[in-house]
Parts: structure tokens; C-alpha cells; sequence
């Protein structure tokens, strides 16, 4: 599918684009589509916020001692209004989604409009998303990869453009779809995190606790991987992509992103439970196609309250399973990979039933959090890509992002990947180039972008 910039997208209330209906235009605007009036709000949001590469732009990286004297874009505010009072908030994906040009602008900008507004206690108005302090806890991270993304975006076109003259340069492509695959494997979590707010029983405690401990820790490697890259391709600590680097340093405290949040998002995830513990850890056909993986869908009714547990618990597996299915050496690949984590998820039952009243300081009661975590990225990364399989010409159903997110799960965890498995990245390294000539964010969804 040839990726251009988005088409016009009409404005909320406003009649269509002539010639394309309202889900064609939603379509244009990325592969997963939302709802044709928030593809336009986020669209009006990222033109309001107006060119980043402007110098003069107040929105471009404003320090944080003057955020207060920016005007608040016009209509951002509803965002977080249910519409039965007004507003346009129908769901945490769809928010994330509306907000994603604010967050990759900046940590700090996407902290003070996008994440504090939640953090104010409804007054009984009604003006207030439900589940709002769980949603702000989810948000913070989406800016994260976002802003994040951003930097990785700009790494790319240093490495593109100097490699087609400097053959040294291209060692760096492998790295940088190392950063792409392990940001996409952040997003999917987020974003699964998000829309299991919506569910019966709302989102699982761990699933949170492994975003709000997981992605910081993943995006804190990408940002090194960047920094190193960055360096060795001639951009110096006073260049535009290097302080963008130290300015996501410096807001993840202010954001709640730093360490004292990960050591109480370690603990839970040591000491909570999302299924009973006689509940039995594999029911076939339950994760494949869930809702609660389906991005860019509603989650839609009759979900049991334990449903999007459950789901998690499948999705490795389910993936396993896929080993004796014939495929392309990426997919079977991907199926052998999930096999491998599938048994580290089944060594870890007994272990988290021990520690659940344990020490959280104690190294291996912190090793089990690890370890808890970054199965549940491996399940979320294995859902998603799954229910993406369903989506035509949707790069998120490809095995090859996937199997190197996985590849990178496995050596945190420090698992011996299968023997003879094939090498994804240049693969990866060819998407990531291809969005980034093309205005094309590295998001989940692969949104057009305006700049």
C-alpha cells in the first residue's frame, strides 16, 4: 500500500471530503482507523500545534517554566468530556489517539494538557472520563513512546540520508528496528491497557503495572540505542535530536515515570492477582481474535468480567500452539519463539504463588516482577499481531515485528532464543524507513502525520 500524507479530513460537523465517504477518510488517515471525526481532531489538534521544525512555534519545545503562558489549543478540553455532557471521549484508545499529536510534541506539554486534566477529581458534573485516574496512569506512558518515537523518527532520517553516500552508516539499520520493534511492542500494551478500561471489569491490576513498569524500562534502552546511534552518526549533544533526548530525561520525573513509581508498579505486580489461582492457564480458541486485541475497533458487549485476563493469559499459548501450523519462516519463527516464552510463563506460576506476601526489595521477589512484566508485553504483542492478521494490508498483522519484539523479550529475560530462527530486521528496518519518507508516525497504527 503506497503511504502518502493523510488526505483532508473534514472537521467535526462539517460536511465530508467531496468523494470520500467518512470511513474511507478515516481509512486515509491511518491503517488501523478510528472514527472518521477523531481522525479529524487529531488532525486539527496537530495543525493547531502547528510545525515542529519551526523555530518560532511556541508548541515546538517550550520549557517547562512557561508552559503556563501557552494558550490551550482550541477544543482540546472536550476531549475529556463524555459526550452526553458536550465532549467527544467514547474510550482510553480513542483518546490516546486523539491526543497522540500533543504527546509526540513533547513529555512535558503532553503531561500538563494531556494527562493532569485527569488527574482533578469529578465534581458530580459529569465532565469527567469514568476511570480517570487509571486512564491518566495509562496516558503518561503513551506520551512516553510517543515523544519518544519522535526522536526515533529523526535518528532515522540521519541514518537514511547519510547511508545512501556512507555504506558505514547502514551497520546502524539493525538497531534502529531493534528501537522500532520494542516501541511497537510498548504501544501494543498501552494500547491494550487502554481498551481494557472499557471492559466489565475494567482493566486487570498487573496489566497496568506492567505497563506503568515495563514501558519506561523498555523506552529507557531505546533512548540509549538512540543516543548511541545519534553520536556515532555525527550528532553531538548540541544538536536538535540529542536534547530532544535529555529533555525525555529530564520531564520523566515531573511525568511520574521515574523509579519511585516503577518500584510500587513492581510490587503489584509481584502481589496481584487477575485470575483465580485454580483457574486452569490455557482455554483454546480464547485469545485469537479477542476484542480486547482488536485495535481501532469498539471492544463491544457481553465480555465477562474476566475476560481481558483471561485473553492475556491465552495469547502466549495460543501462539505456541502455532508451531505445528505451515507458514513462512518469519511466522513459524514467531510460533517457535512464543513456545519458548510460553514455558518461562508456565515456571512462573509457583514462584509469584510464594511471593505474593514477600519482601518487594528482595532481588528475586524483583526479578519475578521483571519477569511477570515482560510476559505480559509478549502476550499483548502476540494478541495484537494476531488480531491483526484480519486487517487487510495492516503491517501490524506481519510476523517480522513481532518476532524481533519477541527476540528482544527473550534476551532481557535472558531465554536462548530457538535455534535457526531467521532474522527480521532488515525487514523491519525497510518499514520504518518507508514511514519515515512518508510522513508516517511509528505508531501501532501507522497514522498519517501532518509534519
Amino acid at each position: 500500500m503506497t503511504l502518502t500524507r493523510p488526505a483532508p479530513v473534514a472537521a467535526p460537523g462539517s460536511p465530508s471530503v467531496p468523494g470520500r465517504p467518512p470511513r474511507a477518510a478515516s481509512r486515509a488517515y491511518a491503517e488501523l482507523p478510528p472514527a472518521a471525526d477523531a481522525a479529524a481532531r487529531a488532525l486539527r489538534l496537530d495543525a493547531l500545534l502547528g510545525d515542529p521544525d519551526d523555530a518560532d512555534n511556541p508548541y515546538r519545545r517550550a520549557d517547562r517554566g512557561a508552559l503556563g503562558g501557552l494558550p490551550v489549543p482550541e477544543g482540546l478540553r472536550e476531549e475529556f468530556v463524555p459526550p452526553a455532557a458536550g465532549g467527544h471521549f467514547t474510550g482510553g484508545e480513542e483518546l490516546a489517539r486523539a491526543l497522540r499529536p500533543l504527546f509526540r510534541r513533547d513529555l512535558a506539554l503532553g503531561q500538563a494538557w494531556g494527562v493532569r486534566p485527569l488527574l482533578v477529581a469529578d465534581d458530580g458534573s459529569g465532565c469527567a472520563p469514568p476511570r480517570a485516574v487509571e486512564l491518566a496512569a495509562l496516558l503518561a506512558p503513551a506520551a512516553l513512546t510517543a515523544v519518544t518515537g519522535g526522536v526515533l523518527r529523526e535518528a532515522v532520517r540521519v541514518v537514511d540520508a547519510r547511508g545512501r553516500h556512507e555504506p558505514a552508516v547502514r551497520q546502524w539499520h539493525g538497531t534502529l528496528a531493534e528501537c522500532f520493534a520494542d516501541l511497537l511492542a510498548c504501544e501494543s500494551l498501552v494500547a491494550v491497557a487502554l481498551r481494557s478500561l472499557d471492559a466489565p471489569g475494567g482493566t486487570a491490576p498487573a496489566l497496568t503495572a506492567a505497563v506503568g513498569y515495563a514501558v519506561p524500562q523498555l523506552v529507557a534502552d531505546v533512548r540509549s540505542a538512540l543516543d548511541l546511534v545519534l553520536h556515532e552518526t555525527g550528532c553531538g549533544p548540541a544538536s536538535p535530536q540529542a536534547r530532544a533526548l535529555a529533555r525525555i530525561a529530564d520531564d520523566l520525573t515531573p511525568a511520574g515515570l521515574d523509579w519511585v513509581a516503577a518500584t510500587v508498579d513492581q510490587a503489584r505486580l509481584v502481589r496481584v492477582r487477575d485470575t483465580p489461582d485454580d483457574a486452569p492457564p490455557f482455554r483454546a480458541g480464547s485469545a485469537p481474535g479477542h476484542p480486547l486485541f482488536r485495535l481501532g475497533r469498539p471492544l463491544g458487549e457481553g465480555l465477562p468480567a474476566s475476560g481481558c485476563a483471561e485473553a492475556l493469559a491465552a495469547a502466549l499459548p495460543e501462539a505456541a500452539a502455532g508451531i505445528h501450523v505451515a507458514g513462512p519462516p518469519a511466522q513459524v519463527a514467531l510460533a517457535r519463539t512464543a513456545r519458548r516464552l510460553n514455558t518461562e510463563l508456565r515456571t512462573l506460576r509457583i514462584p509469584l504463588l510464594r511471593a505474593a506476601h514477600a519482601e518487594p526489595a528482595d532481588p528475586a521477589v524483583r526479578a519475578l516482577a521483571d519477569r511477570r512484566a515482560l510476559l505480559l508485553l509478549a502476550a499483548a504483542v502476540l494478541g495484537v499481531r494476531e488480531a491483526a492478521t484480519a486487517v487487510p494490508g495492516a503491517y501490524l498483522g506481519a510476523p517480522d515485528w513481532a518476532l524481533l519484539a519477541l527476540a528482544r523479550v527473550t534476551g532481557r529475560l535472558g531465554v536462548p532464543l530457538p535455534p535457526g530462527l531467521t532474522d527480521p530486521r532488515d525487514h523491519v528496518w525497510a518499514v520504518l524507513a518507508h514511514r519515515v519518507r512518508h510522513h508516517v508516525d511509528v505508531d501501532v497504527y501507522a497514522t498519517r502525520m501532518l509534519w
